[in-house]
């Protein structure tokens, strides 16, 4: 973060990053005013990567145009990525500019499945390269709540340099942005990077999601959005918000902003949003857009977690939030269907397609008849649980 106090048009202390006996995986800048640029570094990684350090150093300050500035770092094993956002992050701060717009020919765009999106702080550099590796369908890089107010120029410079620097894989790559004016620049900044979805806070309506759109469009982005309901204002506009924009390819309820402003108090069986969420489920379903559950705050007992998630899957939702890795299996065991259910919905399937090319309509099914909405039901029922047993 940089201090009020400048001279000379530079801030006079800058300092990104994070170092101490519990930090790992980053690097702490320290930035400073001098006659000329020039930096020291001390690293828990082996002397052996001193010259790679050195010269990564030198060649991000040389885009920056060598400013006088002197650089104190103290690495814990950073990883290149983590030290091309942190360097990047302190020369901005120290120069008054805005973190380097991304382009990039990539897009993780995910497989088509939503069953756990996975949050993940921006901030925190230990947690996003492993991400991954938890084999979420989505990660959500947070820029909003789980970053600090003085945080959050350094946090976009973490965003814009892993979402180039990890291999997401089949993972659907979302960043949620902050709202306002700040949201606007983190996007101005991303539109054209690798991220697949930008996860949109505190959507009340379709207008807070013109500027939104004008900036992915202005950007010629292919991203779409995700917008986050927050209120009883938007829990009234939902249909309105789903439908506004080809963009939008899901809608979710952000429950404990809702909750308090309704006045409620949050309970286990959740009775106090039950209306919001089936409000929410409907608009997104007649819009023809996804419907996601919210996260489950809690993730210390599995079975509650995939309860949690085989309700949002009866409801009609397609996935869940996920605040911790370990609610990711639970979660995608639980848009599996149980035998019977995943077998009766094949035979729909098998069924209904070969009556539709040889030109029939609805087709009988186990004594029942399965017409187009049952057939849309049922190929919903084998893409999540076909994915879930992966």
């Amino acid at each position: 973060m940089a201090d009020d106090v400048v001279a000379g048009g530079l801030a006079v202390m800058v300092r990104v990053g994070y170092s101490g006996p519990d930090v790992r995986a980053d690097v702490e800048i320290t930035a400073e005013p001098a006659a000329k640029f020039g930096f020291d570094f001390a690293s828990s990684c082996s002397p052996l990567y001193d010259d790679l350090i050195r010269d990564q150093i030198w060649a991000i300050a040389r885009e920056f145009g060598e400013p006088h500035l002197h650089l104190t770092c103290q690495d814990s094993g950073a990883l290149p990525m983590i030290w091309s956002a942190r360097l990047r992050a302190v020369f901005c701060l120290s120069l008054g500019l805005a973190i380097p717009s991304v382009v990039s020919e990539r897009r993780f765009s995910g497989h088509g499945l939503r069953r756990s999106r996975l949050y993940v702080p921006a901030n925190t550099p230990k947690l996003i390269p492993n991400a991954p590796l938890f084999s979420p369908d989505a990660v959500i890089l947070d820029l909003e709540e789980s970053v600090h107010a003085d945080r959050k120029v350094e946090a976009l410079a973490m965003v814009a340099s892993v979402s180039e620097g990890v291999d997401w894989g089949a993972i659907e790559l979302m960043v949620r942005i902050n709202s306002g004016a700040l949201g606007l620049g983190e996007l101005t900044t991303l539109a054209r990077s690798s991220v697949g979805t930008f996860v949109i806070p505190k959507v009340n309506s379709s207008a807070d999601l013109v500027s939104i759109l004008d900036v992915l469009d202005l950007g010629e982005s292919q991203a779409k959005i995700i917008p986050l309901i927050e209120s009883a204002l938007g829990v009234e506009n939902a249909f309105e918000i789903a439908g506004c924009s080809p963009r939008v390819s899901a809608i979710s309820l952000g429950l404990e902003d809702y909750v308090a402003d309704i006045g409620a108090t949050r309970t286990v069986d959740q009775s106090e949003s039950w209306f919001a969420r089936s409000r929410v489920l409907n608009a997104a379903r007649a819009a023809g857009v996804m419907p996601l559950a919210s996260v489950f705050p809690r993730f210390q007992v599995e079975d509650e977690v995939e309860e949690y998630a085989r309700g949002a899957r009866l409801a009609g939702y397609e996935g869940i939030g996920c605040i911790h890795p370990n609610q990711i299996g639970p979660a995608h065991r639980g848009f599996v269907a149980s035998g019977a259910e995943l077998e009766r919905a094949k035979r729909i399937v098998e069924a209904y397609e070969r009556a539709e090319a040889e030109g029939k309509g609805a087709v009988g099914v186990d004594g029942a008849m399965a017409d187009l909405p049952t057939y849309e039901r049922a190929k919903r029922v084998v893409r999540l649980s076909e994915g879930g047993m992966q």
